[in-house]
């Protein structure tokens, strides 16, 4: 994980990911996609073992958690990017 600046800025960084995580989720075409989705689980569900589908749940949420994780570096990365093009614009040499 990328470090910026104390402890408690991570935690203010935190609370915005979440809110932008949210907002992102109610943008236009995402009810049709989780709509497709919990379709899908249905046919999943009643077509697959409980030992398969509890692996396809498993698998899936390591993907979420993993995605999760990149979606969290890229945006503590942006972060960091726009902080040193910030003091490089204050700061000419």
């Amino acid at each position: 994980m990328i470090q910026i600046g104390p402890e408690w800025m991570k935690s203010a960084f935190d609370q915005r990911f979440i809110e932008i995580a949210r907002q992102a989720g109610r943008q236009m075409g995402i009810d049709r996609l989780q709509n497709r989705q919990r379709e899908l689980e249905k046919m999943l569900k009643n077509q697959l073992s409980q030992a398969q589908y509890e692996l396809i749940l498993e698998w899936e949420e390591i993907l979420n958690y993993r995605s999760a994780l990149e979606k969290q570096w890229l945006y503590f990365a942006g972060l960091k990017d726009g902080m040193q093009l910030l003091r490089e614009l204050n700061n000419p040499s």
